[in-house]
């Protein structure tokens, strides 16, 4: 890289549901320091300067490697707790809510939708108490073609309850700024889940893909019985009258995340979904039948919560990709797959580059230093022991065929992350993140401050 200039599933969904914190994970030392922050929206709201922290690792795996004060392209990130409290940050995404071209952060919560405004972070209230408890995903887009965002939502979340529950509805402006947002239905479908929006059919028209964790009707341990459904829904011509659902593949068992993206560069969006199976490619071919390929073998070595579970695409130096995962099922392990050596092989190159980690729960790939690769963002929810934390975890691709990583942690212990994902929140060329928690109820910023 460059110097750039400027358990078991039952019981794994019953802890989180009671959202108990926990302690634990490997020795580690940090060092605190003030950061002398820059002119961010935070650091002009004089907020007090966040406490940074550079990791000193008394030995690296042979996949990754330690991150010294002296290296170069080192990442740093200064934090910055925005002052609002949640009772579950389920999913955060990013909109621009007010036409300013500045990116705003919008946050599920278990009863409510909110948005917090850029430069200032003002909260804004989009719905309170209007969808049944609790709300788990969202999706942003323009569906009403009125030339502003609005959202997908989903909601009535009952983890493990295969038969019952599953809200899918939209969200829409209301007449006035001090109203709250109209919801309108679109479907159910129990342990809806996950939900992003994508042009699976080429037409300039996004659908709205939905994913549930698990079959209709299939019960624990395994979940076998039935398969999910992953479904793709054509905004109405009123988007306000019923949506018809597609079944885009009904293979899969227990899934917790998948990802759009043009693998193979045909022009076409792929599905790569996580999954009990592992890693699995749904693509869309004649006829808009979409056929799937196992190319990722998971982590199957416990039956009861297996294969992948968070999911993201990245890019390697030289235009090489790279699959990024969680594994086994809320697992402790991050995983990066390849494109594989053997011309002749199906499943992608696997490689564990970290399990010092307890139940991580987000993933996300986005370029942090200005080279020529994207870096690995982990969110861990849980801690391990008392220095293997959760929180915010980076990694460095160091070479083009993806064999070496920088491992970097940021603010150890500081958000039991739920979900994050990145963006330029000041305008100065540098990505951010923004993550929210769990068991810590939090939002926080990360502001890139990589030289």
């Amino acid at each position: 890289m460059r110097l750039r200039s400027n358990a078991n599933l039952a019981a794994v969904v019953a802890r989180a549901e009671a959202g108990r914190a926990r302690a634990g994970g490997y020795k580690m030392e940090y060092s605190a320091r003030r950061s002398p922050g820059r002119n961010t929206p935070g650091h002009r709201l004089g907020s007090a300067p966040a406490t940074g922290f550079r990791l000193v690792l008394a030995c690296a795996s042979l996949l990754i490697l330690p991150a010294s004060p002296a290296a170069a392209g080192e990442l740093k990130f200064r934090t910055e707790q925005l002052p609002e409290r949640l009772e579950v940050g389920y999913a955060v995404t990013i909109a621009d809510m007010n036409s300013d071209s500045k990116p705003d952060i919008a946050v599920v919560d278990t009863e409510r939708v909110i948005w917090l405004e850029n430069p200032n972070w003002q909260v804004h209230t989009l719905i309170q108490g209007q969808t049944k408890r609790d709300n788990v995903c969202i999706a942003p887009y323009d569906i009403d073609g009125d030339g502003k965002v609005e959202f997908a939502l989903g909601a009535d979340w009952r983890p493990i309850d295969t038969r019952t529950g599953g809200t899918i509805q939209w969200l829409s402006r209301p007449e006035s700024a001090d109203q709250r947002w109209q919801v309108h239905a679109i479907g159910e479908e129990p342990t809806v889940h996950r939900m992003r929006w994508a042009d699976l059919d080429g037409d300039d028209r996004k659908e709205l893909i939905v994913m549930p964790m698990m079959g209709r009707d299939s019960t624990k341990p395994l979940w076998m019985e039935h398969p999910l459904r992953v479904l793709a829904y054509h905004i109405s011509d009123d988007p306000k009258s019923p949506w018809k659902p597609q079944v885009l593949n009904e293979e899969l068992h227990v899934a917790h995340n998948f990802w759009p993206t043009d693998l193979d560069r045909d022009g076409k969006i792929d599905l790569l979904v996580a999954s009990f199976e592992g890693v699995t490619l749904l693509q869309r071919g004649e006829g808009n039948r979409w056929t799937s390929k196992r190319i990722g073998s998971g982590n199957q070595d416990n039956p009861e919560a297996r294969g992948a579970s968070e999911i993201k695409h990245g890019k390697l130096a030289g235009g090489g990709d790279y699959i990024a995962t969680i594994e086994p099922w809320h697992g402790y392990q991050v995983v990066v797959y390849t494109r594989p050596k053997d011309p002749g092989a199906t499943l992608w190159d696997r490689q564990v580059i970290d399990s010092d980690l307890k139940w991580g729960h987000a993933v996300w790939c986005a370029n942090l230093d200005g080279d020529e690769d994207d870096e690995l963002i982990i969110g861990v929810r849980d801690d391990k022991e008392a220095a293997g934390r959760c929180g915010l975890r980076i990694y460095d691709p160091q070479d083009r065929q993806g064999a070496k990583w920088r491992r970097t942690i940021v603010d150890p212990g500081g958000v039991n992350i739920e979900d994050l994902t990145a963006a330029d929140f000041d305008g100065d060329g540098h990505t951010d993140i923004v993550a929210v928690g769990r068991q810590s109820h939090n939002i926080r910023i990360y502001w890139n401050e990589t030289e």
